[in-house]
């Protein structure tokens, strides 16, 4: 009798193991320090942008708007955010895709297809992803974006 209990008791544990999952992010710390390089990144080439740092779900870690960016580029830099953790990728790895004929990846909601965007790996997963959007052009924001990337270190 004890040993059916407990073999039901180990199979219910394991069972309840089995549905939980780790999921891993990028540390607020990490954010801060990150948003902090792509702010620095921008100002010393005299650009006002925003910083959006999201997780593996597409909810915004921190998003930040610098003195005198344009009221569009926290949209932009979290849209863009959302599209690099999307599809593992730089955005601006993207754009040939979203601009195909016909019906794309282009028409998936809060998707942007500009350079701006990078992804934040860890173990082969994009575990998160930063955006920027302010600059003169995309491949400024993802220049910066990069700076931010580069003091996360995973």
């Amino acid at each position: 009798m004890l040993k059916s209990v407990l073999i039901l008791f180990f199979a219910v544990v394991a069972l309840a193991c089995a549905q939980v999952s780790v999921v891993n992010t990028v540390s607020t710390d990490a954010s801060v320090k990150a948003a902090e390089a792509v702010l620095k990144a921008a100002r010393k080439a005299g650009h006002h942008v925003s910083v959006a740092i999201i997780d593996r779900s597409g909810r915004v870690r921190l998003s930040i708007t610098d003195d005198n960016a344009g009221p569009q580029t926290e949209e932009s830099a979290k849209r863009k955010a959302f599209t690099a953790v999307s599809f593992g990728n730089p955005t601006s790895n993207l754009t040939a895709a979203a601009s195909a004929p016909g019906v794309s990846i282009h028409d998936i909601p809060n998707t942007l297809f500009l350079a701006g965007g990078v992804p934040i790996p860890y173990n082969g997963l994009a575990i998160g992803a930063i955006g920027v959007g302010g600059a003169p052009s995309g491949d400024l924001d993802e220049q910066y974006a990069r700076a931010g990337l580069a003091t996360i270190h995973l």
